[in-house]
């Protein structure tokens, strides 16, 4: 049974939520038909566990089965309904979580590490909550944006260092649990699994919390300043939307 989860979504969910204003031309393009694309997408959600759900290789490949024919209707919309920009930025954030589909449903060593370590999440599942329930409170402390610009942009600027700050953390407190419960080994996998998952999303906004984890720890600047304002605008949309799952 596939359980879900308020704050890990597909990158590809996140970007297209935050371009279908300016992608919405016809009924062919609109939000409704892109939702039945993500449908089958949802169950890949992953929990307060750190689980997908499928925890032998009969139930892995039936949900292998629905990821396709999800990726598959998603790259039908953006060649229909994306001009090549749009298409571009799409597959950029989108690439972590085709890559993390690929190597989940096809036979390897990321799959057969998936299957060896699925009953970590049920033995380690109170530690883990722990984790998450840090990470969800607080992102609910993100500030609203201001009406001024300037204050607007230091606002963002802010809440994108929270929300890579406490990614991080989430990462490392549920990779430390992994750990103790289950071994290294596990706790390898932990992190290896939230990072293929999150990797386009992250490695692309989070870059400077994940070279120079001083920011988080001292505040050390706001390690956003190489980022344009429409990728700023493009996270926060994104990831501000999780807040209302």
């Amino acid at each position: 049974m596939h359980r879900y989860c308020w704050y890990w979504r597909s990158a590809a969910s996140l970007l297209v939520m935050a371009l279908l204003m300016a992608v919405v031309r016809s009924e062919e393009c609109g939000q409704e038909e892109f939702t039945k694309c993500t449908e089958p997408l949802e169950m890949l959600q992953l929990t307060t566990e750190f689980s997908i759900g499928a925890a032998k290789k009969e139930e892995l490949d039936k949900l292998c089965h629905e990821l396709r024919k999800g990726v598959r209707c998603i790259q039908s919309y953006t060649r229909r309904c994306m001009d090549l920009q749009q298409r571009n930025q799409f597959n950029k954030l989108y690439h972590g979580t085709n890559q993390f589909i690929r190597d989940l449903c096809n036979k390897g060593e990321f799959q057969e590490e998936y299957l060896k370590h699925a009953h970590c999440s049920e033995i380690a599942k109170k530690d883990f909550e722990v984790c998450a329930t840090r990470y969800k409170e607080t992102m609910f402390f993100l500030k609203p944006n201001k009406n001024q610009e300037s204050q607007e942009n230091s606002t963002m600027n802010e809440n994108i260092k929270t929300i890579c700050c406490s990614i991080n953390e989430l990462v490392d407190c549920s990779e430390n649990a992994a750990r103790k419960i289950c071994g290294n080994e596990a706790a390898k996998f932990t992190r290896e699994l939230v990072d293929k998952y999150a990797d386009s999303l992250t490695k692309i906004y989070c870059e400077d919390f994940t070279r120079h984890p001083g920011i988080c720890r001292d505040g050390e600047g706001n390690g956003v300043e190489g980022l344009r304002q429409n990728s700023l605008g493009i996270l926060i949309t994104a990831l501000l939307l999780l807040l209302v799952r």
